[in-house]
């Protein structure tokens, strides 16, 4: 007769889950703050991967019988991934996995386990107690079975599911760490040592002394977190010389390996940023200026349609509605369940497309957002630019293969590339860089990734889908240069719209870490309506943080007038016109030069304006551009100043404005007084012809033509143009374009106290909203900082 056996085996109550942990990771083989980012602030994961219980436990059991623990739920709370945090994702219940002998799923908070007897020993007592309990811990729980395939839902910070791969499953990571510690056999100890040796804020031997594989595989993955646990095991066993052990886990774990790799590049490339203009020691980490701007699936342009004085502005920009607004990190996600493979978003000149893409790759890799992607990949159009020029020069080609080794090393292990079950993102930024033939009507269709090709042949045939045709695709750019796209191959188009104004104010604020300053900058600049309209664009969000802390460091009395006008737009001026010479004609960032070319595109587009100005209307097309001899490429995707409106008929001609109404009517003025300045012509009365620059009236004879102009126009029309007209004259902006539009040796300026008095005079017996204006005219042309 069988001896009864009667025990109760509490399955995980050793090991149960502890909420909200984070520990200090250190490590002195690899970059701490990477490694730190992959591993703090982990969430602790549930002991039992699986039903876990020791070699040494297994024993020829018969009729096992297990009772559900009473008031267990029948559906536990689905659990999200806090931050990096990892969570093994379970099915019906925390422990999906089955018994050997059963099949039945052990209950979340333990379970009771009653071995019966013989049916002859149940006669014999059928008085005497069947389940005699008794409550024991399993000191250590069997290997982990591998997970059915719905375990691996996982949920990011945006409570977004998505299916991760078996192999970067926490289980699956788990079982390989543990079967690679249990074939250190005797030398399991020193393992530990090493352990507690190079990580001594994490682990001491006290707390290891006693652990078994599966606790120290418990704890490791605990502490610092699932890939960064998997890299130290992987180090530790190489430094033990033991490397067909760290070989068999890498192979084994390679997904996990490489995605572990490509992670802490990408956040050491993209953990900072440089806003505005690139400085040395001047970065900033990105999570703490980053603002989400307006994503919309329903772009109209993205130009600000509000303008602080017309009220009614010529051919206004439509704004996207508010409904049509998505998150950055969902950009992928299809309400409608339909497949979105090639993504393409655009936006006016210094939108945030870049930063935009930057703050995806960094929330992809510390995990706080689309962790079903196993792999992210970006690829610049600045550095394809530079590798079409080289494979030019050389007249080679170049294989999707060499491409991927060439910018990612971590990928030369990766003989999975064109498996239907990786899922990888290409992000491909910046397509107006780009100045190769994309043809995509001609170009032979290639699918192997190992065959040569030109670059241009290559990018064509990715974007197809000819080329890794299960890989995903992210581009952008200024709309005017993705239209060389054809339209059957984007699936999403997304336009960035900007800040709203509670947005301005959020950046502003955590800009700056002296919060009273950050609201004396909000309310100097509110004062400006004009300005504050166009800190709608990110990039003058961070010009205005910028020019005016240093006016509030530098001065007490700083920022007691609103602040002029005419300066902010020549900055901004300046500063598109260094970044096209930089990223468009491969001018070196330090020594920048303007020379006779940037001259005349400044007249010549300024020009354009004047005629746009004089006509009442803000869009202009093709023909436009060919009158005064313009490229579209050089106007609407490498100035900075204009951009393309979208159309609804891709057979309508195509419609072009300039980034704001502002911006028009800034660039009319200054090709006025840049005429005037260098020529000593006043373009504004054709019929005087040339004057000399030492007549002192001829100044003035200037300044009177466009206050004619502006008194017989209507409210509106010419008030910001004659605003920035008087601004240019200022002494202090006059010297800003010293040695770039002006000469440095230029006479100055005479015949200022004639203009004031003239604008004084106008100011009489005119309508209150002219004199206000003609006011602000007079503010413009005062040599104070403000």
């Amino acid at each position: 007769m069988h001896q009864f056996l009667g025990r109760l085996v509490k399955v995980g109550s050793a090991r149960s889950v502890v909420e909200d942990v984070s520990w200090p990771v250190g490590s002195t083989e690899m970059d701490s703050e990477v490694e730190g980012i992959l591993g703090q602030n982990q969430e602790r994961p549930p002991s039992s991967y699986g039903s876990m219980r020791s070699d040494e436990e297994e024993e020829e059991e018969e009729d096992i019988i297990i009772t559900r623990a009473p008031n267990l739920p029948d559906k536990p709370e689905q659990r999200s991934v806090h931050s990096t945090g990892i969570q093994l994702q379970r099915g019906a219940y925390t422990e999906t996995v089955f018994t050997e002998n059963t099949g039945l799923p052990h209950p979340t908070d333990g379970a009771f386990i009653a071995l019966s007897r013989p049916k002859e020993e149940e006669e014999e007592d059928e008085e005497e107690e069947l389940d005699e309990n008794v409550r024991i811990n399993s000191p250590v729980p069997p290997p982990p079975i591998e997970p059915e395939d719905e375990s691996n839902e996982a949920m990011d910070d945006q409570q977004q599911p998505g299916r991760l791969h078996s192999v970067l499953d926490l289980p699956f990571i788990f079982k390989a760490m543990q079967n690679a510690l249990t074939g250190l056999g005797q030398e399991f100890y020193l393992f530990k040592s090493y352990l507690c040796g190079r990580h001594k804020s994490i682990f001491n031997m006290a707390d290891l002394a006693e652990s078994d594989t599966l606790d120290v595989v418990d704890k490791m993955l605990e502490r610092f977190g699932k890939l960064n646990g998997l890299h130290v095991a992987i180090r530790l066993l190489e430094s033990m010389k033991k490397p067909q052990l760290a070989e068999e886990l890498k192979t084994k774990c390679k997904r996990a390996v490489i995605q572990y790799e490509l992670k802490c590049c990408l956040i050491r490339r993209h953990n900072c940023i440089y806003e505005g203009v690139p400085r040395p020691g001047q970065q900033l980490y990105l999570k703490y200026v980053y603002v989400q701007p307006q994503i919309s699936t329903q772009g109209n342009g993205g130009v600000c349609p509000r303008h602080s004085i017309r009220h009614s502005p010529p051919d206004p920009p439509v704004e996207a509605p508010r409904d049509s607004m998505v998150h950055g990190n969902d950009i992928f996600r299809s309400a409608d369940g339909n497949p979105i493979r090639r993504v393409l978003t655009t936006g006016v000149p210094g939108i945030g497309n870049s930063v935009a893409v930057q703050k995806f790759l960094l929330d992809w890799a510390e995990e706080r957002a689309n962790l079903d992607l196993q792999f992210v990949f970006p690829f610049p159009f600045r550095e394809l630019q530079s590798l079409r020029e080289r494979t030019v020069k050389e007249n080679t080609a170049i294989s999707m293969l060499e491409m991927l080794h060439s910018y990612h090393s971590e990928t030369r292990t990766m003989d999975f590339l064109g498996e239907a079950d990786c899922k990888m993102l290409f992000i491909m930024d910046g397509i107006d860089i780009y100045k190769g033939n994309l043809d995509f009507k001609n170009t032979p269709v290639v699918s192997d990734v190992k065959t040569p090709l030109p670059l241009d042949s290559l990018l064509v045939n990715l974007i197809r889908g000819s080329l890794l045709p299960n890989t995903l695709l992210w581009l952008t750019g200024r709309r005017a240069a993705t239209t060389l796209i054809p339209p059957e191959y984007i699936d999403r188009v997304y336009e960035i719209q900007g800040y709203s104004d509670e947005q301005k104010d959020e950046y502003l604020t955590i800009r700056h870490s002296d919060k009273s300053m950050a609201e004396k900058i909000i309310q100097h600049t509110k004062k400006s309506p004009t300005i504050y309209d166009l800190c709608h664009i990110p990039f003058c969000c961070w010009m205005v943080a910028v020019m005016y802390e240093r006016g509030f460091r530098g001065d007490d009395d700083y920022g007691k007038e609103p602040p002029k006008i005419t300066s902010f737009f020549i900055h901004y001026m300046i500063i598109q016109n260094n970044r096209k010479l930089e990223k468009y004609h491969g001018q070196n960032a330090n020594t920048l030069k303007w020379t006779d070319m940037d001259e005349k595109f400044m007249r010549t587009l300024g020009s354009l304006a004047l005629k746009l100005l004089e006509k009442n209307c803000a869009n202009f097309y093709e023909d436009d551009l060919r009158e005064f001899d313009l490229s579209v490429r050089e106007v609407v995707s490498w100035s900075g100043l204009c951009t393309e409106l979208p159309q609804s008929n891709p057979e309508d001609r195509r419609v072009f404005c300039f980034t704001h109404l502002s911006i028009l009517e800034f660039i009319a003025a200054h090709y006025v007084w840049l005429t005037f300045r260098l020529d000593g012509r006043n373009v504004l009365d054709q019929s005087h012809g040339i004057t000399k620059l030492f007549k002192e009236r001829a100044l003035v004879d200037m300044y009177r033509k466009a206050v004619d102009r502006y008194l017989s126009a209507p409210v509106g029309q010419y008030d910001l143009f004659l605003r920035f007209l008087c601004g240019f004259s200022m002494k202090r902006n006059d010297g800003l374009l010293r040695g770039l539009l002006v000469p440095h040796n230029a006479l100055p300026l005479e015949g200022l106290d004639e203009v004031i008095k003239l604008l004084t005079k106008k100011m009489e017996g005119v309508g209150q909203e002219k004199a206000a204006n003609l006011k602000e005219c007079l503010r413009e042309l005062e040599n104070s900082d403000d």
